[in-house]
């Protein structure tokens, strides 16, 4: 996935991810400058160029010296006041009978700038006898039986990530009439990837599903507008079997060029993550296993990727199974998973790396939040300062009587786990690996409490010995603004160590929470990355 002799660090640089690749991940909302372009494989010398690296990063911090810290997730904020933004179209008015249960979902939702609206593309059940014809309250005392189930896709837009409309696209034909919003019935976990970076505007959108019927095959289709898709076309060669039966996430490598396809596959009755990658969308490698949770309790159901500052970011859902006796059994979880390079996955918090927490009611169907037993999730759009995402929750049980409704929630720009105290009372201390300082911009993005401080110094790439004139005492932290705070010494620059070497930078506070790191700055390689 690297390109010889560039590392991922040194091509992802300040911000989003090579939108112009197509890739636009985190995706770009209507209030975001775009980023300029970065031709596949070039770009400048990484030692020269700004990074960030996040907390939870394990690349960043010199684990021998670091002491009375945790990595703790940071806060989602749901959109109370606005979700669920749409539901199952057999509770609305009028009923949508295509619409009879979502299940999943496996959303779909990017702004498109061209047209100027938010797109969500959804998988559902277009036909599920068992939830069109028994009522919510008739679900208490009977057990959900699947029978004559058929899956689809349908397409809901909105130009203002608040209000969604289900057009009468006019496409599929459903109980003798095509005014309904399918896409393609006898597909599932379909991915649809806006590439404004293809030359060719028929090939604008790119889909990828699992065809069910006529031959399982994962395929794909192309479209000029996003609603018009061209006959699926079934992969040459590689499609999984058993595989590929949930959400497929496609983007394009912003380090590569290629496209890159997350799917599942099946290892002795346990779902586990796979990635397949493609030059031209038409032509995938054979699936390989990059993911898994822990055994049935723990498995990676399906991972939405994006990448966000020179990292990958998953969003698993997680599904609890082997033991009923345990009160998360059939939930699915939404847990935040990083990497550096795609094949190597790791937690963000060790203790609990759930990223969207379930609403209230796990047990209470029909009752309970919309989103208190399953949620997918779609890869983020960026807005201002916040990274909104658009998920599909579930109350209910994952293979029981469930209701799923698209939601979404937010996290403020860069914080997605922090660096805190295990024993508030006590100052906690953390030092980095050896940096290489280009220029003088250091900075620190943290949350300091009343009566709380932090203090920095740099030390020799070991981190045992401070630097003449870099002390903590001479520390002083300047606001940027959004949490960011400039690192300057007293009557020094970092302009004045060796222009070669390398230096650990030792944070000790208390009352604090460390977020990130970034500036002219890029970490020593050893142990960093992998040969």
């Amino acid at each position: 996935m690297e390109s010889p002799g560039i590392s991922r660090r040194g091509l992802m640089v300040g911000g989003i991810a090579s939108a112009a690749l197509g890739t636009a991940l985190a995706t770009l909302g209507p209030g975001s400058a775009r980023a300029s372009a970065t031709a596949a494989g070039a770009g400048p010398d990484p030692a020269k160029v700004p990074h960030t690296y996040f907390a939870f990063d394990t690349g960043l911090w010199n684990g021998h010296l670091m002491r009375n810290c945790e990595i703790r997730m940071g806060h989602f904020i749901k959109d109370d006041a606005n979700n669920p933004l749409f539901r199952e179209g057999v509770f609305e008015s009028p009923r949508l009978p295509w619409e009879p249960r979502y299940d999943n979902g496996y959303p779909n939702v990017f702004w498109d700038p061209e047209h100027r609206k938010y797109r969500c593309y959804y998988t559902l059940f277009v036909r599920d006898p068992a939830s069109l014809n028994t009522s919510p309250e008739e679900r208490r005392t009977k057990d959900y039986v699947i029978s004559g189930r058929q899956t689809g896709l349908c397409y809901a837009e909105s130009t203002d990530g608040v209000h969604w409309v289900k057009p009468k696209l006019g496409i599929v034909e459903f109980d003798g009439s095509t005014d309904n919003n399918i896409l393609f019935t006898d597909v599932q976990g379909t991915s649809v990837l806006y590439d404004p970076a293809d030359p060719d505007p028929a090939r604008r959108y790119k889909l990828l599903t699992l065809k069910e019927k006529g031959g399982t095959s994962l395929c794909t289709a192309f479209s000029a507008d996003g609603v018009q898709f061209t006959p699926l076309r079934p992969w040459p060669a590689n499609s999984p079997v058993p595989g590929g039966d949930c959400h497929n996430l496609v983007f394009r490598d912003s380090a590569s060029g290629q496209f890159v396809l997350i799917t599942r596959l099946w290892d002795s009755n346990i779902r586990v993550s796979a990635m397949s990658t493609s030059e031209d969308f038409l032509n995938w490698t054979k699936p390989v296993e990059i993911h898994r949770g822990s055994g049935f309790e723990s498995q990676i159901y399906s991972m939405p990727v994006f990448e966000y500052e020179g990292l990958y970011l998953g969003l698993a859902s997680v599904y609890h199974d082997g033991d009923t006796a345990l009160a998360n059994y059939d939930t699915v979880d939404l847990d935040l998973q990083w990497s550096v390079n795609t094949t190597e996955w790791n937690q963000v918090a060790l203790a609990d790396s759930t990223f969207i927490p379930h609403g209230p009611g796990t047990d209470a169907y029909p009752r309970g939040a919309f989103d208190s037993s399953v949620i997918f999730a779609s890869v983020p759009i960026l807005e201002d300062d916040k990274l909104w995402f658009y998920y599909m929750g579930g109350k209910g049980r994952h293979t029981g009587w469930r209701e799923t409704s698209l939601g979404r929630g937010y996290v403020q720009k860069d914080r997605f786990a922090y660096y805190g105290s295990r024993l508030g009372n006590q100052p906690m201390e953390l030092t980095t690996q050896g940096l290489n300082f280009h220029a003088d911009n250091l900075q620190i993005l943290a949350d300091i409490e009343p009566g709380g401080w932090l203090t920095a110094e740099l030390r020799n790439t070991a981190g045992t010995v401070v630097q003449a004139g870099f002390e903590a005492s001479r520390s002083r932290l300047e606001d940027t603004g959004g949490g960011w705070r400039q690192i300057r010494w007293e009557g020094k620059s970092v302009r004045e160590l060796d222009p070669k070497g390398f230096f650990a930078l030792r944070l000790v506070s208390q009352k604090a929470k460390i977020w990130a790191v970034r500036g002219d700055i890029h970490v020593r390689p050893l142990k960093y990355e992998k040969p």
